[in-house]
């Protein structure tokens, strides 16, 4: 036996009437899709109802309402809301604690609400709609991010959001700084396919340098990577969400979708569950009947071809090698070949490696670094070799104070030297690291190469003298005086 209701009502009859054919409650529960507790209390009111009178007016409240003590403070409270319109709750609970009020904020809350008149709802703001290809958005977004090692990071989330098909990309960079742009863009235009004919940004500085009056003044390296992608950037005021409001609602979306409910280990398990949510969850994710993937065939047709070599994204700084064959970036130390200590080296650093740059094919190619102060080195070379590094035309012997301390002049060496040239004072030969470093060391001397120098020496010949003899200035008035009295 089934039975269909579609109301309280049609659920109460059916009850009532199966129950007086003698069904069973199980039986009730089995047909009409409820719990046994419901059957149970929908009889129990109907013998109760046909007890009683029935009336059409509605039942009394069981008691009266209670005096409230915030009743002697009510014309205030009306004041206070017809004199300021959007003062809160929280400051008007305020004001009646400074004028003797001993109740608590949750009453004076209640009474706020049923006093104030809700507000009238605000019509959505009207989008304008664009063709297949014709408008992308994009913007930056800080999150912060808790990994399950407990240490917390604050990244900058893009987002690049077709108008019309609404499909996007979404990533994560640890800076929002031009080249990070650029190197989104590259990822939204290899994930879509291609770029839309225009682009809406804010007044954010890799694209907008300045305004004067109401014309933007775009970033050079901007508009370069624009025209060899082929669209067009337009910027929008800063404080109107509204002229991009898919991309500020794709960021509404990270945050309730993608963050709730997931865990990160480190910044490269970020990047990858947030590509795989893009990939299973956004792109499938139905509205207004279809699906981003659905609506994207007919505005794939549309956008700006890639060209076929990408732009290249990458910063070049330049940077000296340190003594101990370190290249300092963005807080961390790169390994570099011995042979360019004190070197002043070109380094092309995108957001996921350091490359040092040369005349010559590239020397050494390190991942980049993420947290601040680490060391990066090959392993288990520590540092890498230097294929282009010619032999020295004559070898130098070691200094004498170097080979006059032995085997335990190692002791003040670096590690990774120390690993080196274990017995340094015993073949007389330092290896090329040191003799670049006393070859440099008048013109640069860094606080190693002091250290490696350093030599406890005794008293000097002139302190010795200094020692024995009487001051300067004390033998120049005695001979003084002794020429006085002669005369």
């Amino acid at each position: 036996m089934t039975a269909t209701w579609r109301t309280r009502e049609e659920l109460v009859h059916q009850v009532v009437i199966l129950a007086e054919q003698g069904v069973s409650r199980r039986a009730l529960t089995r047909a009409l899709g409820v719990s046994r507790n419901t059957v149970r209390a929908l009889l129990r009111e109907h013998a109760r109802s046909r007890a009683e009178p029935h009336t059409a007016l509605a039942a009394a409240p069981a008691r009266a309402p209670r005096a409230s003590p915030l009743d002697a403070h009510l014309p205030r409270i009306v004041a206070l809301l017809g004199q300021y319109e959007d003062i809160t709750a929280q400051r008007i609970f305020e004001v009646l604690r400074e004028e003797g009020f001993a109740g608590g904020y949750t009453a004076v809350k209640k009474r706020v609400r049923r006093l104030r008149p809700a507000p009238a709802p605000k019509p959505s703001l009207i989008t304008p709609s664009y063709g297949p290809g014709e408008m992308a958005e994009n913007d930056w977004s800080p999150w912060e991010v808790t990994y399950t090692s407990g240490r917390k990071e604050k990244v900058q989330g893009f987002s690049y959001v077709l108008v019309f098909s609404k499909r996007k990309h979404i990533d994560v960079y640890r800076q929002s700084d031009l080249f990070a742009l650029m190197d989104g863009h590259v990822g939204a235009f290899d994930r879509l396919g291609g770029a839309a004919r225009e682009c809406k940004y804010d007044s954010q500085k890799p694209v907008v340098l300045r305004w004067e009056g109401h014309q933007p003044i775009y970033n050079p390296r901007m508009l370069a990577f624009a025209t060899h992608y082929g669209f067009r950037p337009v910027a929008v005021r800063r404080g109107h969400p509204n002229d991009k409001p898919r991309v500020e609602r794709s960021f509404w979306e990270v945050e309730r979708s993608f963050f709730n409910g997931r865990s990160f280990t480190d910044f490269d398990d970020l990047r990858g569950q947030m590509r795989r949510w893009l990939d299973t969850i956004v792109d499938h994710r139905r509205r207004h009947g279809t699906t981003p993937l659905e609506r994207f065939p007919e505005e794939r047709d549309h956008l700006v071809l890639r060209p076929r070599h990408d732009y290249d994204t990458a910063r070049v700084a330049y940077r000296t090698c340190s003594i101990d064959g370190f290249v300092s970036w963005d807080g961390n130390h790169y390994a570099v070949p011995y042979d360019h200590v004190t070197d002043l080296l070109p380094v092309r650093v995108t957001q996921r490696e350091a490359l040092r740059l040369r005349r010559r094919p590239a020397l050494h190619r390190p991942a980049r670094a993420g947290p601040q102060g680490r060391r990066q080195e090959d392993r288990p070379y520590r540092h890498p070799p230097a294929p282009f590094a010619k032999e020295p035309a004559r070898s130098r012997p070691a200094p004498r104070r170097l080979r006059a301390d032995g085997p335990a002049r190692g002791d003040f060496l670096p590690p990774h030297e120390r690993w080196t040239a274990p017995s340094l004072g015993a073949s007389g030969a330092p290896d090329l690291a040191l003799a670049r470093a006393f070859r440099h060391r008048r013109s640069r001397r860094s606080a190693r190469s002091r250290r490696l120098l350093w030599r406890p020496r005794g008293p000097s010949r002139r302190a010795h003298r200094r020692g024995t003899r009487e001051p300067t200035h004390a033998r120049r008035v005695r001979r003084r005086a002794d020429g006085q009295a002669s005369r």
